[in-house]
């Protein structure tokens, strides 16, 4: 079976995340894995980015760190925001990479420039932003049924979803879960494959890659948008309801925090 690799971290948090993954090991997957099948090309669809990472754009009130109804989201980002006017509420994870480098976690800029090199179709005007709280079912749900009434009234083909942490990833599938029944393609982006495996969510991609940094370190323009390349093409790709494809993609750049 395949592990996260925990060993980029302090001996400390490698036991806790270590100790979680066993946890995970010893559970059943969920079985009930919505799929709404991907009948467009990438290159003729529009995708919109979900964050799970309590990003909020400098102007906007910000996400706070209790489990809260107003803490939920969804907030609205504008995908031509520039990346040092995005701001972070980390639950979590340590947001010091975003804060050098928001495209580590929200890869709008990227995402613009893909569209302009017509890798997909058009990209939702603006990105969906959620803190990662999950706990509180219902206001979850009612926050992802917002996202969906904006997903389809601008005509989106399918989602890409970017959580950073254990917490965030288990809203993620949730999220992704959702947003699948109700008839719009997912793509979850995974730093943590066991959780993955017992939540199941319908397309996923695993990177093994430390938690707050899931598209690489800041400043690694070229890593980060390979990543997302390969991402993005799972909206095609992949054909099985709760299939997990590794990324291979192998952190070399030492410990962190």
């Amino acid at each position: 079976m395949r592990k996260t690799d925990f060993s980029y971290y302090s001996r400390v948090k490698q036991y806790t995340y270590e100790q979680m993954a066993r946890n995970f090991r010893e559970q059943a997957p969920q079985k009930d894995i919505p799929w709404k099948p991907f009948e467009e090309k990438l290159i003729d669809s529009k995708i919109a980015l979900i964050t799970v990472a309590g990003g909020y754009e400098k102007e906007d009130e910000p996400f706070g760190d209790k489990d809260k109804k107003e803490n939920y989201g969804p907030k609205e980002i504008s995908i031509k925001a520039k990346t040092k006017d995005i701001k972070f509420a980390a639950l979590d994870w340590n947001p010091s990479e975003a804060k050098k480098d928001a495209n580590v976690i929200f890869p709008a800029e990227h995402l613009v420039l893909m569209q302009k090199e017509g890798v997909i179709g058009k990209l939702n005007d603006v990105a969906y932003s959620f803190s990662g709280f999950h706990e509180k079912k219902s206001t979850l749900r009612d926050s992802v049924k917002q996202v969906i009434t904006s997903l389809k009234e601008n005509e989106n083909h399918g989602a890409l979803i970017i959580p950073v942490s254990p917490m965030t990833s288990e809203a993620g599938c949730k999220i992704a879960k959702q947003i699948e029944k109700a008839g719009i393609s997912t793509v979850l982006l995974t730093p943590f494959y066991e959780q993955a495996l017992i939540y199941s969510p319908p397309r996923c991609a695993f990177i093994n890659f430390p938690f707050g940094r899931v598209l690489g370190p800041a400043k690694k323009i070229t890593l980060q948008t390979a990543v997302l390349r390969e991402l993005l093409k799972l909206f095609e790709k992949l054909k099985i309801p709760g299939e997990i494809l590794n990324l291979n993609f192998i952190w070399s750049f030492g410990e962190v925090k």
